[in-house]
């Protein structure tokens, strides 16, 4: 017999395959289809949900610096904090003292012994 790629030779093949086996195949093939179908939609959708966290980590990353700005800024508008261009004015309050907040005149904790617990009014 003479190997050919005959496209009657290729029909004459599948005629011989019973009926219930073709369908058999076909039914595997498309399984194997939709197969593919889901796990290129899962990926997407998991592609999508990953830009959607990322997307959503950055906004919220730009919110919070926002918020800190703003509350930095009533921080120094509150307390008088100026800073001359660019330099840092060393006589100004430290916002990182808690002795430093409040008025200038107002009650201030005195340590009289170490280790003693302070009433600081805010």
């Amino acid at each position: 017999m003479k190997v050919t790629t005959n496209a009657h030779n290729l029909s004459s093949l599948n005629s011989l395959i019973d009926p219930a086996q073709r369908q058999l195949i076909q039914d595997q093939q498309n399984d194997l289809r939709q197969n593919q179908d889901q796990k290129t939609a899962e990926q997407t959708s998991k592609v999508a949900r990953q830009d959607r966290i990322d997307a959503n980590r950055t906004a919220l990353k730009k919110l919070q610096d926002r918020l800190k700005a703003d509350n930095i800024e009533k921080l120094k508008a509150e307390f008088g904090v100026e800073k001359s261009a660019g330099q840092e004015s060393s006589s100004g309050v430290n916002l990182n003292l808690r002795e430093n907040l409040g008025s200038s005149t107002g009650h201030k904790p005195i340590d009289t012994r170490p280790g003693q617990i302070i009433d600081i009014l805010v």
